[in-house]
């Protein structure tokens, strides 16, 4: 396999990222809270063994496929989404919080059947304690079913490219899955997938999918390591009948495959790890914003994504990387390192 760690030419930086700008992108999936307790541990509890966190702050922040959308927001992009939200105080937090950040909510469909997901994370001196979820799994009905069918119709016909965000919370099932693969060949839309292990079993004809290294191994049967990648990666590519695939490899870096050409190994560009929570959101949102914006260049795509979630990782929380962060982060590592 080639290892590549070429920086990017600042103008070959600027001219990708202004290309990405205002290209329009459905995010289909499952959208959740990010609800974040911060605080200090000075004690443990008399009552059970457990530390007594005293609470400075709290936020919530638009997670799951909603994460998406904020990362493609901050790289320029023009995201539409397609997802379920409940009739609660939440979903309507998370409908306003998009809307008014830019992306149109025009498929955010209401089920009252359903809570809408929220994780809520307690967090103290940047280490996280414990974390509890508010969810349903249970299948959603024939009306949210064609609400979403006909959201996803509406939102094709107006975009450059779509994500599917997979959480497996339910909102990727067959019927939908199927749907938008045809509407993406029919209309000649690129396809991203993040997918999640549940759903294996789903997922056919997209033209990228982005697994970590944990679900690649879960979806090929054996670890993936150094000496597997690349049957790994082939494995893959034929299970899911892709185009390409990237593996996300954490402190490793980034393993990349595409049709006709050899495996390519990118090494991380992290510098400092505070939080790996939401990098594969950023991931997939780099690619597929810069692979719309053509030409179609997957590794050249993957280093803006290895770049993206270099700064990302380094703050806390879900958190996204603009298009002056990425060129600030690029001229630092053209420098070697101290």
């Amino acid at each position: 396999m080639l290892t590549n760690n070429t920086p990017f030419s600042r103008p070959e930086l600027q001219e990708l990222l202004a290309a990405m700008q205002g290209k329009r992108i459905l995010v289909f999936g499952d959208v959740m809270v990010d609800c974040f307790i911060r605080g200090v541990v000075e004690r443990i509890s008399p009552e059970a063994p457990v530390p007594v966190v005293s609470v400075r702050s709290r936020d919530h922040r638009p997670g799951g496929a909603a994460n998406v959308v904020r990362n493609l927001l901050a790289l320029g992009g023009r995201p539409e989404i397609v997802a379920l939200v409940g009739d609660d105080d939440d979903g309507c937090r998370l409908r306003q919080e998009l809307a008014g950040s830019g992306c149109g909510v025009a498929g955010l469909v209401v089920d009252g059947k359903r809570p809408t997901s929220v994780k809520t994370r307690i967090v103290a001196h940047h280490q996280q304690v414990v974390r509890f979820d508010r969810e349903s799994l249970e299948p959603f009905g024939p009306e949210a079913r064609e609400d979403l069918r006909r959201a996803v119709g509406a939102a094709c016909a107006q975009v450059d490219g779509v994500i599917i965000s997979d959480y497996g919370k339910g909102v990727v099932e067959k019927e939908l899955f199927d749907l938008l693969v045809s509407e993406c060949r029919q209309r000649e839309l690129f396809l991203a997938l993040d997918p999640k292990v549940a759903n294996f079993d789903l997922y056919h004809d997209v033209d990228l999918v982005t697994p970590n290294a944990l679900e690649a191994g879960q979806a090929c049967g054996f670890a993936v390591t150094g000496e597997s990648l690349a049957r790994a990666g082939k494995e893959i590519r034929e299970r899911f009948r892709c185009r390409s695939l990237v593996i996300t490899r954490g402190e490793d870096g980034m393993a990349i495959f595409s049709e006709g050409r050899e495996p390519v190994l990118l090494p991380t560009l992290a510098r400092e790890v505070f939080d790996v929570t939401g990098a594969g959101d950023t991931v997939i949102a780099a690619l597929t914003l810069a692979l719309v914006a053509g030409p179609p260049d997957l590794v050249r795509a993957a280093r803006l994504a290895n770049l993206a979630a270099g700064i990302v990782v380094g703050k806390t929380g879900t958190a996204t990387a603009s298009g002056d962060e990425i060129i600030a982060y690029n001229d630092l590592n053209l420098r070697p390192r101290e």
